[in-house]
C-alpha cells in the first residue's frame, strides 16, 4: 500500500494498512446501504437529517463493536503468545517449536522460506518474554489501534454527510453522496495496491468500487 502522510497516515500507522482498508470499506458500505435504501424507496424520509442520523448511528455502533472486539482479540492473542513462549502446556521441545511456528502464521513470515522461518522460530525460543513495562506499552498500542479503527469508521461518514446536508434537493443529495462514496472507495482500492503500474492500481480501485456497490444494493434490496 502506498505510504500515506499527515493525520490519515498517523491513523493508518496505528492500525496497519490492511485493517485501515477494512474499516474504510465497512464504513462506506454501511453508509451506502442506507443511501441505496432511500434511493430505492425502502426508507421514507422528510429531511436529509433522517438519513444522516441513520448513517452516523450505524457507523457509531459498528465502529464501537470493532474497537472493543479488536482490542480484546489483541490482548487475548498477546496473552497466548506469552504463554506459548513460556512453554506452558508443552511436553517437549518439538511441541514447543510447533506452537511458536503455528503462532507465526498470517504474518510477513508467510512470504519467507520454511528454512528461514525455522531459524526465526529457534531465535524466538531463545528470547525472553517482555517486561511488565513493555507489556503495558503493547497494551497501549493495542488500544490506540482499536480507537483508530473507530475513528476511521466514523471519518467515512464525513463526505457523505456533507453531500446530504449541503445539496438542497434530497434526491440529488442522495446521488451526490453515493458518487462521493464510490470515489472514496476507488481511492481506497487505488492506494491499497502496492506501488506498480497505474493501470493495475486503477483496476484494483475499480474492482473494489464495483464489488462494494454490488453488495450494497444487494443488501439494501433484500434487507429493505
Amino acid at each position: 500500500m502506498t505510504r500515506l502522510t499527515g493525520p490519515i497516515g498517523k491513523l493508518v500507522s496505528y492500525t496497519g494498512p490492511e485493517l485501515a482498508t477494512q474499516e474504510t470499506i465497512y464504513g462506506f458500505v454501511m453508509s451506502l446501504i442506507f443511501i441505496a435504501s432511500a434511493q430505492i424507496g425502502f426508507i421514507k424520509f422528510s429531511s436529509p437529517w433522517d438519513i444522516v442520523i441513520l448513517i452516523l448511528g450505524m457507523n457509531f455502533v459498528w465502529g464501537t463493536i470493532d474497537m472493543y472486539v479488536f482490542f480484546r482479540m489483541d490482548v487475548t492473542a498477546h496473552r497466548r503468545y506469552v504463554e506459548i513462549l513460556s512453554g506452558e502446556g508443552c511436553c517437549n521441545t518439538s511441541e514447543h517449536f510447533a506452537k511458536v511456528h503455528d503462532a507465526l502464521d498470517g504474518t510477513i513470515l508467510d512470504a519467507v522460506t520454511e528454512e528461514a522461518k525455522a531459524k526465526l522460530v529457534d531465535m524466538i525460543l531463545q528470547s525472553e518474554v517482555g517486561s511488565k513495562e513493555e507489556i503495558r506499552t503493547s497494551r497501549r498500542n493495542m488500544l490506540k489501534s482499536a480507537v483508530a479503527c473507530f475513528v476511521i469508521t466514523m471519518l467515512t461518514t464525513v463526505p457523505l454527510v456533507l453531500c446530504l446536508l449541503l445539496v438542497d434537493d434530497l434526491h440529488l443529495a442522495l446521488l451526490a453522496a453515493a458518487v462521493a462514496a464510490s470515489l472514496c472507495l476507488f481511492v481506497t482500492g487505488f492506494y491499497l495496491e502496492p506501488q506498480g503500474r497505474l493501470r493495475r492500481k486503477a483496476a484494483t480501485g475499480v474492482s473494489m468500487t464495483v464489488l462494494a456497490l454490488a453488495l450494497t444494493y444487494f443488501a439494501a434490496y433484500f434487507g429493505g
